[in-house]
């Protein structure tokens, strides 16, 4: 294994150190050819020294159809666009054809300086070796501007990913990230479904969520036994709520969730450290049935719930 070298500039691309990656990745690298079948990827793996882990779900995109398709989703030639573990650079070369800014962050240092030779042709892109959630937007860009993310993200990373791209949402114009077609399902998922979770009312309360198209497992390397599905993110606030009040809803969220079998008054005593009687309070002021269950509630009765939560000066302290 190539040992990672420290940081600073390196072969075309700013170099940060890191570990090897996980995560499923854009497979067709850029000197195989943005159209070759996934028969190369092997091959390109091998030479680099990079051994797919099943554990980690790696996945790398193999099928130049999807590539096309995602990319031709930004019509915009001259929007700046951030792609998160480009892998072999599938997706990159067809982000990075018309000209417009295009950074790449990639993690694995041996895959980061596979990608930088393949985007020499492209004055405005390179690829910035490092784990992207110890990064920022303002730093990948820092001329200002809307980005839009793009990313074939695996399912270990995929919340942190979203809750780092919701943080900056005054950056992204928009998101359209490839995930196991069961989180998808979850991002999407209504009230009292069995998908439906904290992590459904976080993005509801933060960004509109669209389903794209769905991807099968035949369009990656090796092949995950799953379908993917494409979504568009775009981030917005729910309607007449403050940040506080959004970040204690999700919290009202997690704490009402976290033992699903739970009531609502049982699960909030628990989740927020409050006395039974404080919870049943809480609920009661905020029109809630105590006896409901948190997979219920809709994200706007959330928000009311975090409202009256935060009149009553936050008792309680847990989640």
């Amino acid at each position: 294994m190539r040992p990672t070298p420290p940081p600073g500039v390196f072969s075309g691309f700013r170099g940060r150190t890191a570990s090897t990656s996980g995560g499923r990745r854009s497979g067709t690298g850029p000197r195989t050819g943005a159209g070759s079948a996934s028969s190369g990827i092997p091959g390109t793996l091998r030479a680099l020294g990079v051994r797919p882990s099943k554990r980690l779900g790696q996945n790398f995109l193999c099928d130049p159809r999807v590539a096309r398709r995602i990319a031709g989703l930004i019509e915009d030639p001259l929007e700046p666009v951030l792609e998160i573990g480009p892998g072999l650079g599938a997706l990159s070369i067809d982000l990075a054809t018309p000209g417009r800014q295009f950074v790449a962050v990639e993690l694995d240092f041996r895959l980061a300086e596979h990608m930088a030779m393949g985007l020499r042709p492209f004055p405005r892109a390179r690829v910035v070796q490092g784990n992207v959630l110890d990064l920022r937007l303002g730093g990948l860009f820092p001329d200002g501007g809307r980005v839009t993310v793009v990313g074939n993200l695996p399912y270990s990373i995929t919340t942190p990913a979203l809750e780092w791209i919701l943080a900056q949402a005054e950056r992204v114009g928009r998101a359209l990230l490839m995930v196991q077609r069961e989180f998808a399902e979850r991002l999407t998922a209504k009230p009292g479904t069995k998908e439906y979770g904290s992590i459904t009312v976080f993005v509801g309360l933060n960004a509109g969520v669209q389903n794209c198209f769905r991807v099968s497992p035949g369009a990656f390397f090796p092949r995950p036994e799953v379908d993917s599905t494409v979504l568009e993110i775009t981030p917005r606030p729910f309607p007449g709520t403050t940040a506080e009040e959004r970040e204690t809803a999700s919290r009202m969220a997690r704490a009402s969730m976290g033992s699903r079998r739970k009531t609502l008054a049982n699960a909030l005593a628990r989740g927020l450290e409050l006395s039974a009687d404080e919870a049943r309070a809480l609920l009661a002021e905020a029109g809630v049935d105590p006896v409901r269950r948190g997979e219920t509630l809709s994200a706007a009765e959330f928000v009311a719930l975090a409202r009256t939560w935060l009149r009553r000066g936050r008792p309680g302290g847990g989640a």
